[in-house]
């Protein structure tokens, strides 16, 4: 009976440690798939320039509606060295400050036809008593404005909790052909359904598009909070005409809190591969080794 126990439990043993060693590898495999999927990120950890870019590393800032580069907001908005999720963060001070941006070119990986993408970032405010009233964009990705061919996030202009959304408009003359005031509740927006921003916790915020540019209807935008789905923008033609435009990541628009870790990614990442970013909680880097 004790020999027939032994290789019982010997079985067990070998059963666990293939379990384990199965775990492993599809842990690695899903990093290696992240890590072969990123395609901008900025720890803002040493400086503001990005830690790896495929396009143009460096921030711009704009003056006279000009990029510019370097940061040049006379100090509303700098690198704050220890406050970041893990080593410095980019601290927003002033509402009124210049707006800053990265090249948009390679760092957000652009197709004319059945396009993905993912961005991800963490936010550490307290919306409603850190923000002055007003829309205010954390990031926004767009060549022309924010209702046209444009990603952004954002908090509504008041209200108590206040409102976070995703925005997801293709060309104006797409979703909005008769150039008209189209009422919020019908534009292509969707609210997040939690509030968790605090002054002293930080957020993860992340969206995803794909089957953008199919010339169907079949598009999707999603937005995460904290690694949970909080919602989807669907049902419309998702038309962005960028190519041949300098598109441009900006962040911080109208911002006045901390802001980390951003990452662009060149497909839509899954639901559980955001939900591991934000378990993470530390650099992306460290995740990708």
């Amino acid at each position: 009976m004790r020999l027939k126990f032994q290789g019982s439990s010997l079985k067990q043993r070998l059963a666990v440690g293939l379990a384990l060693a199965s775990a492993v590898t599809f842990a690695d495999a899903a990093d290696s798939s992240l890590k072969s999927s990123l395609t901008f990120y900025a720890s803002f950890d040493q400086g503001t320039d990005a830690d790896l870019a495929k396009g143009d590393k460096r921030l711009f800032t704009l003056v006279d509606k000009q990029p510019k580069p370097g940061n040049h907001t006379d100090g509303m908005t700098r690198l704050a060295k220890g406050k970041g999720l893990s080593g410095g963060a980019l601290r927003f001070t002033k509402r009124k400050a210049n707006w800053l941006l990265y090249n948009g070119a390679k760092n957000v990986s652009f197709a004319e036809k059945n396009w993905s993408g993912t961005v991800s970032f963490w936010l550490k405010v307290d919306p409603v008593n850190d923000l002055d009233p007003g829309y205010v964009d954390p990031i926004q990705v767009t060549p022309n404005t924010w209702n046209d061919a444009s990603f952004f996030v954002d908090f509504d202009k008041g209200g108590d909790p206040r409102p976070f959304r995703l925005g997801a408009f293709a060309d104006k003359p797409v979703w909005n052909p008769t150039n008209k005031d189209v009422p919020e509740p019908q534009r292509p927006l969707v609210p997040a359904k939690s509030t968790p921003f605090g002054r002293d916790t930080w957020t993860h915020v992340a969206f995803t598009w794909e089957r953008f540019n199919t010339g169907k209807k079949d598009g999707v935008a999603a937005l995460f909070l904290n690694g949970k789905k909080e919602g989807s923008i669907t049902g419309w033609n998702q038309q962005f005409s960028w190519s041949g435009k300098p598109h441009r990541i900006l962040i911080g628009l109208n911002y006045m809190g901390l802001f980390d870790e951003l990452a662009c990614f060149n497909r839509a990442l899954s639901a559980k591969e955001i939900k591991r970013i934000h378990a993470h909680q530390a650099p992306l880097p460290k995740l990708l080794k």
